[in-house]
Parts: structure tokens; sequence; C-alpha cells
């Protein structure tokens, strides 16, 4: 993996654990910690793209979904408010507070969460 800081973006470049292609992921962080970043996958045009699987690791259900979106609480996009599916962790302001869930609270855990999720991931859509 590599990073790279465009704005209010951090970008992380390598490739999907199970087949090697290639994957960006995109954390938009306008607005943290008040609110969560917009966590993404896009491809190099800045578009979304390619997907991971879920996957499952010791009994843990995956953040990644077929709707293509990472569901955690650490994800902007995950909440009703924002088109997300989540109304039951309260608005995206109140996304520190979320408990028995998956938690991470600065941008190193919670990328450290999504590769932990991509190493179990069987794939991309």
């Amino acid at each position: 993996m590599s990073w790279e800081v465009e704005g209010l973006r951090v970008a992380f470049t390598g490739k999907h654990p199970a087949d090697g292609i290639p994957l960006r992921i995109v954390a938009s962080v306008d607005g943290y910690r008040a609110l969560p970043p917009a966590w993404i996958f896009e491809d190099p045009e800045g578009k979304r793209s390619l997907f991971p699987k879920a996957g499952h690791s010791a009994g843990v259900s995956s953040i990644f979904h077929s709707n293509r979106l990472i569901c955690a609480p650490f994800n902007r996009l995950a909440y009703s408010q924002l088109g997300g599916p989540h109304s039951n962790w309260g608005g995206p302001e109140c996304w520190l507070q979320v408990r028995r869930h998956v938690r991470a609270t600065n941008l190193a855990g919670m990328l450290a969460v999504v590769l932990g999720h991509l190493k179990a991931s069987l794939g991309v859509y």
C-alpha cells in the first residue's frame, strides 16, 4: 500500500490480496472529527469502481456490502441521513459514541480495519 494526500482527501493504493487487482481507497476528511470521513473505493480517474466482496474472518461480519458501501460507524456514507442504510447509529455526528460495532476513532485505525476486512475479502465486484 502507498498513500497520498490531496487536499482534504487521503488515498491509499495497493492490490486486492485475493486476486491482485489494483484498488484505491479514498477517505474524504472534510469535517473530521466532528464527522467521520467518507470512505470509498475509486479508480485512477476518481470514479467509483471495483469494490471488495464480503468475506468473514473469525466470525466477524464484513464491512463490505453488496451495495458497494463500507458499512462502519467511521464511514459517514453508511448513515441514513447521507443515503446509507444505518439509521440505528444516530446521525453521523454521533459516530464516536457508536458501540457494539466495528470501531476505529482515528485514520490509522480506520485504515487498519478496512485492510483487515480486505484480507478476508473473496475478491472484487
